[in-house]
């Protein structure tokens, strides 16, 4: 990957205007609970740019491509697991306020689109090799499951001072 410069700004979900979010597609309940993150999220007043990865060929059914969201299908990725959809690299290049990973697992689509971003904050969980990736890591358990894991990640991202 190539090295990027981006500007660092740690900054709150209270004084974010924007947020992009990457999420890893397992199925149509996993879909529904986004909507209901994204409704959490959109009550901040936040405009909110979603990037979803499913290791499926094609779109699955249930996804409702939407103004603000896209997603990256099996299909979409070269042998490098890099995306080769065109909408990519627009998400890249943009400054969000903030980019937050929601994958529980390692998907190398979600992790070259976050590492490249050039948000101002980068979260995700916490894994040791990630460090390079994000500038807020947070420890998942076993258990976690993408609602905790949004919630945990919206607690800390309210209670940073900036």
């Amino acid at each position: 990957m190539n090295e990027t410069k981006r500007n660092l700004k740690p900054i709150n979900l209270q004084s974010a205007r924007t947020v992009a979010l990457l999420y890893y597609l397992y199925d149509e309940a996993t879909y529904k609970l986004m909507d209901s993150i994204l409704a959490k999220i959109n009550e901040l007043n936040l405009k909110v740019r979603v990037v979803a990865y499913t290791n499926q060929k094609f779109n699955p059914h249930y996804f409702i491509p939407k103004i603000s969201q896209d997603i990256i299908t099996g299909k979409d990725v070269s042998w490098r697991f890099q995306p080769q959809k065109g909408f990519v690299k627009e998400f890249i290049e943009t400054e969000y306020d903030i980019l937050i990973d929601l994958s529980l697992e390692d998907h190398l689509p979600l992790l070259y689109c976050a590492a490249l971003s050039q948000a101002g904050l980068k979260v995700g969980r916490f894994q040791e090799d990630h460090e390079l990736f994000y500038d807020l890591m947070i420890q998942t358990g076993p258990d976690e499951t993408i609602d905790s894991f949004a919630t945990q990640v919206i607690h800390y991202l309210s209670k940073i001072n900036n």
